[in-house]
């Protein structure tokens, strides 16, 4: 009995974890005045030799969050023009949710153009969001 408490506390512990990772580096870049605390949904990477060329997570938040971070993005003047970086793992999941993005002119950031560029794409079901980390 004591075996099977522990693999179930275990399983829920893992379970539970967040990766925020791409997010906390994205939230220090971009100085957001709010604390969020965004959900993993999804994460993934594109091999190359040392290191990935890009690695993407998808993360879910309340919609009163998602505003909150909307309006920040809109009127911050570190995040610029992006463009979309197709992941066929990422294409995946918003062409079988429907979803597009809506920040496409206030998409990008980064601390210095030839190091890694950070993608923050706000997704249109409102509670979803995604970040693509591009190494140059």
């Amino acid at each position: 009995m004591n075996r099977l408490f522990l693999l179930l506390a275990a399983l829920l512990f893992v379970s539970c974890q967040t990766d925020s990772e791409l997010f906390d580096d994205v939230n220090e870049m971009a100085e957001f005045d709010r604390v969020y605390k965004p959900t993993l949904i999804q994460s993934g990477k594109e091999s190359r030799f040392l290191e990935p060329m890009m690695e993407y997570s998808l993360f879910t938040i309340d919609s009163l969050a998602f505003r909150n971070l909307e309006n920040s993005i809109v009127t911050s003047d570190r995040f610029k023009k992006g463009t979309y970086y197709l992941n066929i793992e990422l294409d995946d999941y918003l062409y079988r949710n429907n979803l597009d993005i809506l920040n496409m002119a206030k998409s990008s950031i980064t601390e210095n153009k030839y190091e890694k560029t950070y993608h923050l794409y706000l997704l249109s079901d409102r509670k979803t969001f995604a970040i693509c980390k591009v190494n140059q």
